[in-house]
């Protein structure tokens, strides 16, 4: 049995056959490819995972800096009206509680700076009157009224204790012109200016760019100037004023508006005007008398009034001639069955005559729109009192007189 046994365990090993390997093979190589494929499948999982994260954490960090540039610009926002605060105190204490600048809100009367100040004496002035050195300029075209506010200007300020003062020739191109010196302003230079019309000082339309204008003005230490002028002037005044604020100069710049229109908000009239309506009266009674003289014949008499019709509504209504009046601010037509024409030819054939009273920005829509500008950068108007005389000689059996 013992040597059975050791002839049994002698005997070699024999292989597998090659069906068995093969099922083995494929078995490991399953098992490797699972294995290599949850590996796999693990360092994707991985770098999502850490992707998200990474993205979270931006996404903290914008958020982060979202609510820092609030808290930053709120912060500013407290900083500013508390500069406001204190500015609106400055400005109180220069302000009279009865005729401009603020009103008592509370029991402890804290004053409140209002958004207009009316003009008017103050108990306290900013600068010393002996320190001052004002200027005057008038600048655009010319206006009735333009001696008589030099006048007040000059006289007021001396009033205060203001000795220094000066005109600068010709509007802003003063300031940059070598030949056009200084002109030393006082009540006997001024005293009966007003019995003249035109402007003592001189206009003109544009001039030098605003940063020589400072320089200018700095080097002949002007710390108070007075401009006179319409909408372009202002533009350079203001201009003028953000200049001397960057460079932190203490410069009180002052605009008088010089417009006859009488369209500026807030104020009670503008310089000009009760002249303008006055002047304008003439005009319209003379139209109404070639008008009313001629066979059939309609007079137009055009005012000023850009964008308002003060003048020629006033006019009109003072006058009592006047039978149509066309204004800017409102809309109209020229045909139709309510149209201008038509209601010409209903005068005609009732009255025999009309007068039309025409400000020269009204029906601006109803002609061809031009980008020209002027010297002072304003649109150049197209001419409607041309327009609806050419209209009428084509419409209506008339004889029309352009004033």
């Amino acid at each position: 049995m013992k040597e059975m046994q050791a002839i049994e365990t002698s005997q070699p090993t024999l292989a597998p056959p090659a069906k068995h390997s093969r099922q083995l093979g494929a078995q490991l190589s399953g098992s490797m490819s699972f294995s290599s494929q949850m590996s796999n499948e693990d360092e994707e999982m991985s770098r999502t995972t850490l992707s998200a994260i990474r993205a979270k954490e931006e996404e903290i960090e914008k958020n982060k800096m979202e609510i820092r540039e609030r808290v930053q610009a709120q912060l500013g926002r407290v900083e500013e009206e508390t500069k406001r605060l204190a500015l609106i105190r400055e400005v109180i204490s220069y302000s009279s509680p009865t005729s401009a600048g603020a009103e008592c809100i509370d029991s402890d009367c804290f004053w409140v700076e209002q958004r207009i100040h009316r003009a008017g004496p103050r108990e306290k002035i900013y600068f010393r009157p002996e320190q001052v050195k004002a200027a005057i300029i008038t600048c655009g075209g010319l206006c009735p009224g333009l001696n008589d506010v030099i006048r007040h200007i000059v006289i007021t300020l001396e009033i205060y204790g203001v000795k220094n003062i000066v005109g600068i020739s010709f509007g802003y191109k003063g300031f940059s012109d070598k030949d056009l010196t200084e002109m030393p302003l006082s009540r006997k230079v001024v005293q009966n200016i007003h019995l003249s019309g035109g402007s003592l000082l001189g206009v003109s339309r544009g001039g030098p760019s605003v940063s020589e204008i400072v320089d200018s003005m700095e080097e002949r230490g002007i710390n108070m100037l007075f401009v006179l002028g319409g909408n372009g002037t202002h533009a350079g005044a203001n201009a003028i004023h953000n200049e001397c604020r960057k460079r932190k100069m203490k410069v009180a710049v002052v605009g008088v508006p010089k417009t006859i229109d009488n369209d500026i908000l807030h104020m009670d009239k503008t310089f000009g005007f009760d002249t303008a309506v006055e002047e304008a009266q003439r005009a319209i009674n003379s139209a109404y008398i070639e008008a009313h003289s001629a066979y059939h014949g309609i007079g137009i008499v055009k005012l000023m009034g850009r964008n308002s019709g003060f003048i020629a509504m006033q006019a009109s209504l003072a006058s009592g001639q006047v039978d149509i009046c066309l204004i800017p601010e409102v809309p109209f037509n020229i045909h139709g069955p309510n149209g201008v024409l038509k209601h010409m030819k209903y005068l005609i054939e009732t009255k025999g005559s009309a007068v039309i009273c025409v400000a020269e920005g009204a029906g601006q829509n109803l002609l061809e729109k031009t980008n020209a500008k002027d010297a002072s950068g304003n649109t150049i108007l197209g001419d409607f009192g041309v327009h609806i005389r050419q209209e009428a000689y084509e419409d209506v059996s008339c004889c029309v007189i352009l004033f």
